[in-house]
């Protein structure tokens, strides 16, 4: 299943010269030439998990495949010539309340499907004529990137993390360094680290908390979600921890289920976030297995709608702030 749902949803140099590819009209299209790469950056290598790839100047024309990809380059200035969207069913659009400023009237080919048939979309990819592609936010297999590594440089997760669980910090650096603002970018990392820092400040109360996100599942119970993924991120980076008792409950890398016979195990958390998904938690508030918890007649249970949900499923530099804004406050009462 896609994994913006969430519910079960060797290496070898690449050296590539940049800048010899001609590039559509810019007035319809996504990229950006006008962006100056800081002096010494270039050339500049990346190492990632299928090896490493060779940059040797500025890229005007640059392509993203992950969700949140391409918020990195916009906060840099750069528009991209593809970008896939957070998923949410009523809204494949990848216009969102945290980039629309940032998109410059540009209308960037959308990668519909990027994180559920991405081969399906290489075709697209292509046709926008990249000089670099950047694809840290998804999971990319060697066939695809392979394809994608015969026309331009394309730059995937470093090989330490696994798929979907790059930490952000570590993907908005990646990116920044292969577009040559690696000084600007550990800039803004470090303003966005200094947002969750005040957030912790202002609320020490929340710091040492046990914590956890999870949807309503269909089938009764709950997917739940551990701290790899982003949205686990998200709280651990307040300061809250995500309890032992919980771990045998991730079954599949980031994320599990926790059925209504056993849903009394969020009873020990301090506070549950429940992330809303084409109406799940409608049904999980008439759930009465839910409804019975401790945890939910003591007040603990912070509903998060859906919006708020696809900005948490993966932290940027846009989406941390649009989700403190309206998270912390909610978790803090």
């Amino acid at each position: 299943m896609h994994r913006r749902l969430g519910v079960a949803v060797v290496a070898t140099a690449l050296v590539v010269g940049l800048g010899a590819c001609s590039a559509p009209d810019e007035n319809t299209q996504g990229g950006s030439s006008s962006v100056a790469a800081e002096p010494g950056a270039f050339p500049v290598t990346i190492d990632h998990a299928y090896g490493s790839t060779t940059i040797n100047a500025a890229p005007s024309r640059i392509a993203t495949l992950g969700p949140g990809d391409s918020d990195i380059l916009l906060k840099l200035g750069i528009v991209p010539t593809t970008m896939a969207p957070f998923y949410d069913p009523t809204n494949r659009s990848v216009i969102t309340p945290w980039n629309a400023d940032l998109l410059k009237g540009r209308s960037p080919e959308v990668l519909t499907n990027a994180t559920s048939d991405l081969a399906g979309e290489v075709t697209k990819v292509l046709a926008s004529n990249p000089q670099l592609i950047v694809a840290v936010n998804n999971a990319v297999t060697r066939p695809v990137y392979d394809n994608l590594a015969k026309v331009a440089g394309t730059i995937v997760r470093e090989k330490q993390y696994a798929d979907w669980q790059v930490p952000w910090q570590a993907a908005t650096a990646e990116v920044g360094k292969a577009v040559g603002k690696p000084t600007e970018t550990a800039r803004i990392i470090a303003e966005t680290e200094k947002q969750f820092t005040d957030a912790k400040a202002a609320n020490p109360q929340l710091v040492g908390r046990s914590s956890a996100v999870v949807i309503g599942s269909d089938a009764g119970g709950v997917y739940i979600y551990g701290p790899g993924d982003g949205r686990g991120q998200m709280l651990t980076n307040l300061g809250m921890t995500f309890p032992s008792s919980l771990q045998s409950t991730i079954t599949d890398g980031f994320y599990g289920s926790i059925s209504d016979e056993n849903l009394n195990l969020l009873n020990g958390l301090d506070k549950l976030v429940v992330v809303d998904y084409a109406g799940a938690t409608d049904k999980l508030k008439a759930n009465p297995a839910f409804q019975n918890l401790d945890i939910v007649k003591r007040g603990d249970v912070v509903y998060v709608d859906q919006g708020l949900g696809s900005a948490m499923s993966v932290p940027t530099v846009l989406t941390i702030p649009y989700v403190l804004q309206r998270l912390v406050p909610q978790l803090a009462r």
